[in-house]
């Protein structure tokens, strides 16, 4: 069968000109804080029947036939030994986070590249590398044999994580910019659309899908229009999916049929993070721009929110926020890096419409391909007791019950002049918290005070989540290098990919 029209323009897109503009539419020891549940949701956050109505029979459906992509085997880059483990570089783009997968570290080329590569995860030894022929790749995912990943040109790839064979691939749509997630035998992974089938007008205010893919055979299972990119990637819980989109839209789905739950307007600024207590009573956390910001000044809380139509349990953790304010990061270093990355890859004029970018700028400050490609935000690690997220220039501990602060650690840097966070989101391994930072570094900090512990230097600026595993950090640097870090403490494990395993939970397993 032939593509439909909708398919064959996105492969346009990717191969052609990208020249079209997108639309505008120390540590300190904290006082504790006290929060009165609030149970009001803000006017007209639920909006179920609004994503339910977008995706009715009565509107046309997401284009379900695309064209195959294609992979070549090549010859990965030698890694160097360091003092403390081995290194690879691959150029001077962003290189995001790798993925520990059954004895190898899986890692792109970086942004302006189309290579993934496998590594032998304590000798750095080449095992096998793949052209994907189109720019960008994401963080993968991998489970049950199989990793998958996007590239922010076009294409999703499933691949043999032994070899690097190609299982199957599709040329979704430019740019994707979130990380596929796997669960239960499913991919989940967004991309833009405008048109549905037989190139007929996507529904109003549709403007990004999500679908669901078999993972061994790239089958679609279901397709779900969306009101926006997803932030970082899907997050799929017991038998659910969660998306954060750049609309700032939280939306729970059934991961088996696509059939929506619930969906709020909640001006989310990352990926949610979910636990389900033992009577079955759903708790998510997530970060959210301010409800009425004063002065034009941005502002970024934690909330929680429990039950199945969800309830504001608490507000907490609320400072001004100019890491995630469009106006402040648009004279940012990172901005101008991010600017330059999209040109090496063909978006001289900006990101183009289709990416929705003006969206991800009023949202947390990001409006290039690159930047939205590689934002993580204030995404919460759940670890025991606490709440642990990076809000721009300070990591922030909070009790999950109360909200109420428990320390918050100073990073370095102005978030102004070089932009965005000044430290990643940060990871579990074994019983400490670790993070990399702007400055070059991983930091290992004691969950209970907050006081740094140990510091890795790198060697590089770091704004994509390291992984550990079996004592051993992988992180990539914005300067295009793999660096891995030999701790010799093995109990430094448990957090092989981004979000801690391939469905992205953001949960410590303690």
């Amino acid at each position: 069968m032939k593509a439909t029209l909708a398919a064959a323009l996105f492969v346009m897109a990717c191969g052609g000109s990208r020249s079209e503009k997108a639309a505008t539419p120390p540590v300190t020891k904290a006082k504790p804080s006290h929060h009165a549940p609030d149970d009001d949701r803000p006017p007209g956050e639920l909006v179920t029947d609004k994503v339910v109505a977008m995706n009715s029979d009565k509107n046309t459906r997401p284009p379900t036939e695309f064209r195959k992509g294609t992979v070549n085997p090549i010859t990965p880059p030698k890694p160097t030994k360091t003092a403390t483990g081995f290194q690879v570089t691959f150029g001077h783009a962003t290189i995001t986070t790798p993925t520990v997968y059954d004895h190898e570290v899986i890692v792109s080329g970086g942004f302006s590249a189309k290579e993934l590569y496998a590594y032998e995860i304590k000798t750095g030894k080449p095992l096998w590398g793949i052209d994907l022929h189109d720019d960008g790749p994401s963080s993968s995912a991998c489970e049950d044999g199989q990793c998958v990943i996007n590239t922010e040109s076009c294409t999703i790839f499933a691949v043999d994580a032994k070899t690097g064979k190609l299982g199957w691939a599709y040329w979704l749509g430019d740019p994707l910019t979130s990380a596929p997630t796997i669960a239960n035998g499913r991919v989940f992974a967004a991309y833009p659309a405008t048109t549905g089938e037989g190139g007929k007008a996507a529904p109003t205010g549709a403007n990004h899908v999500l679908a669901a893919f078999d993972l061994k055979t790239g089958k679609i299972d279901w397709q779900l229009w969306l009101d926006g990119d997803v932030m970082s990637a899907p997050v799929a819980v017991g038998e659910y999916v969660y998306v954060s989109t750049f609309a700032g839209t939280v939306i729970k789905l059934e991961q088996a049929t696509g059939k929506v739950r619930y969906a709020t307007k909640v001006k989310a600024t990352s990926a949610p993070v979910v636990q389900f207590n033992d009577d079955g009573v759903e708790s998510m956390y997530y970060t959210r721009r301010g409800e009425a910001e004063k002065n034009g000044e941005a502002e970024e809380m934690l909330i929680r929110a429990d039950h199945n139509e969800p309830q504001t349990k608490y507000k907490a953790a609320a400072k001004k926020a100019d890491y995630i304010d469009g106006k402040v990061q648009k004279k940012s270093a990172h901005a101008a890096k991010s600017q330059a990355d999209d040109a090496n890859n063909g978006f001289s004029g900006g990101a183009p419409m289709s990416a929705a970018a003006s969206f991800a700028e009023d949202s947390v400050g990001v409006g290039s391909v690159s930047s939205i490609q590689g934002f993580q935000g204030s995404r919460v690690l759940r670890f025991g007791d606490k709440n642990v997220n990076t809000m721009g220039d300070e990591v922030v501990a909070t009790d999950s019950d109360s909200g109420n602060t428990l320390w918050k650690f100073k990073l370095s840097g102005d978030t102004k002049s070089q932009g965005g966070f000044l430290g990643t989101a940060p990871l579990a391994a074994g019983d400490a918290v670790l993070l990399g930072t702007l400055d070059g570094n991983i930091v290992k900090l004691d969950p209970k005070t907050g006081k740094a512990v140990t510091t890795f230097p790198v060697g590089g600026a770091v704004r994509s989540q390291p992984v550990v595993d079996d004592g051993w950090i992988y992180v990539g640097t914005e300067d295009g290098k793999l660096v891995a870090i030999d701790t010799k403490d093995p109990t430094l494990t448990g957090w092989p990919t981004w979000g801690g395993n391939a469905q992205r939970t953001g949960i410590a397993r303690r």
